[in-house]
């Protein structure tokens, strides 16, 4: 299945003169002996789930948002330095002249849609397969849960996208023009919603990285949320926090703490699952940039390419728990702890702060064993807090949800009596301290606009001056796409 799925995408994205061919896609070669048992229904689910690893294997969904935002930044080199300066174009020309194109916007695209294909043939083909029901409708579920989520990946970051919900089995069929967002957003709701329906409640009997109903509900939550949906975003969210089967961890550093990354499942709902061996290959260079560079009381072989910017840090209450996941030192392989003027000779700026979410003191070279979380429950509470306000303002109930997330980061209750917009404002503060380094905080800013304010106070001597500009709220579509598919329309503020 994965043959078919990666020759669709081949003739979609090279084919630039649809007219010139004559030729049939002959699918059926694929599929008329395929989809036929269980193990066949289990292959091509974790075939969709399969894109997801190559996603963030390269790190893109995380350094596309992270380094546009006002928290982390890479060393200041070619092709890297284009996302924090915004000086990125439609054909990502950079990026690709310096072989940085699967750390960029275009590897979420080609990789998400690759994603969005396997989950169409799970959903065509499976529900005919004669298997155990429940298991059968699991899959099935699974495959909307990935097929919604891969949408949302692409609309949050390039606005007007392509709806796929049907398999390609023709050249036709693989050109297909962009849908509005609102239109995707209902698209996207609508498979959580199925989703829903079909996938069991969480137990620790779950295969480690698959989704529950929860992680349904979550993502449809947080959907809603970057669609103004407010009182479905809430009812979602808190659903979620309802229904007891996730709670948070008690501990922040134990969260991040790789050696127990299976403790963490108690508030993970879902996350990319990694490990520290080369069979099978589960790795991220997430970890390897993040660590030091060499070794280190971070990982045993590290880039240095990614840090965080002071003024983040300094931010922080010195009583916040989750300021205890960023450093200014390290402890190289000899022991000699290295002072923060000496972090990376590399960089102009001296005033520099590591990030310890993706510490792994055993990994093996690049290889790391922390997961990467996509959707916790900490999600759920600031969700239904802010919700919650935007609908109605700061009710008790929005009051104890954000509050439970400063409990267990050591902080006394969010002070009482806020008006509407100082208490959503309250709760975004809150979201940039609890999900720094997950990829989180510039979607954020650019659902509430706050990203042409914020941006060009985040700075150092590396990246003095960051000119951020309202086209930028989404990035463009890969000009190769466009090229290819005679449907496809750039988004307007890059045309």
């Amino acid at each position: 299945m994965k043959r078919f799925s990666y020759l669709i995408l081949l003739l979609a994205s090279f084919t630039a003169c649809k007219r010139s061919l004559d030729e049939k896609a002959f699918s059926a070669i694929y599929t008329q002996d395929f989809y036929k048992s269980a193990g066949d229904a289990e292959a091509a689910i974790s075939a969709a789930y399969g894109s997801l690893y190559v996603m963030y294997s390269s790190g893109a969904p995380l350094f596309a948002s992270d380094w546009s935002a006002d928290q982390t930044f890479p060393r200041n080199v070619v092709g890297r330095n284009s996302l924090p300066m915004f000086t990125y174009d439609a054909p990502y020309s950079v990026q690709t002249s310096f072989g940085r194109s699967n750390e960029s916007p275009m590897e979420i695209w080609k990789r998400a849609y690759q994603g969005i294909e396997s989950a169409n043939w799970v959903i065509d083909k499976v529900p005919a397969i004669t298997m155990d029901t429940v298991r059968r409708n699991s899959i099935v579920g699974e495959a909307y849960f990935l097929r919604g989520f891969y949408h949302w990946m692409l609309t949050k970051n390039f606005g007007s996208i392509v709806v796929k919900t049907a398999p390609t089995n023709s050249i036709d069929g693989a050109f297909v023009g962009s849908s509005p967002i609102s239109e995707v957003y209902n698209q996207i709701i609508s498979d959580l919603s199925t989703a829903e329906r079909l996938l069991s409640d969480y137990s620790a009997s779950f295969v480690k990285g698959r989704v529950s109903k929860q992680s349904a509900q979550l993502l449809h939550a947080k959907a809603a949320l970057y669609n103004e949906r407010w009182d479905e975003a809430q009812k979602s969210a808190q659903a979620v926090i309802n229904s007891g089967k996730y709670t948070l961890m008690p501990s922040f550093v134990d969260l991040f703490t790789a050696a127990k990354k299976d403790q963490a499942r108690q508030e993970v709902l879902f996350d990319v699952e990694l490990n520290n061996t080369t069979n099978p290959i589960r790795q991220s260079q997430v970890h390897y940039f993040y660590a030091p560079l060499g070794v280190s009381d971070y990982n045993k072989g590290g880039a240095g390419g990614i840090y965080v910017f002071s003024a983040f840090y300094n931010s922080f209450a010195a009583n916040d728990a989750r300021k205890q996941l960023l450093a200014t030192s390290y402890t190289n392989g000899s022991g000699v702890v290295v002072p923060q003027a000496n972090i990376d000779t590399r960089l102009a700026t001296k005033d520099l702060v590591l990030m310890g979410k993706y510490k792994d003191p055993n990994s093996v070279g690049a290889y790391a064993s922390n997961n990467l979380y996509l959707l916790r429950l900490a999600d759920a509470y600031l969700i239904a807090a802010e919700a919650e306000a935007r609908a109605t303002g700061p009710s008790t109930s929005a009051y104890t949800n954000v509050n439970a997330i400063r409990t267990r980061a050591g902080l006394p209750n969010l002070t009482e009596g806020l008006g509407k917009e100082a208490f959503i404002d309250s709760v975004l503060v809150e979201r940039s301290k609890e999900f720094y380094g997950e990829g989180d905080r510039w979607y954020d800013l650019t659902r509430t606009g706050k990203f042409l304010t914020v941006i060009s106070t985040a700075v150092n001597a590396d990246y003095p001056e960051r000119t951020v500009t309202a086209r930028n709220k989404y990035f463009p579509i890969p000009q190769v796409e466009i090229n290819a598919n005679p449907k496809l329309e750039q988004n307007p503020d890059w045309k």
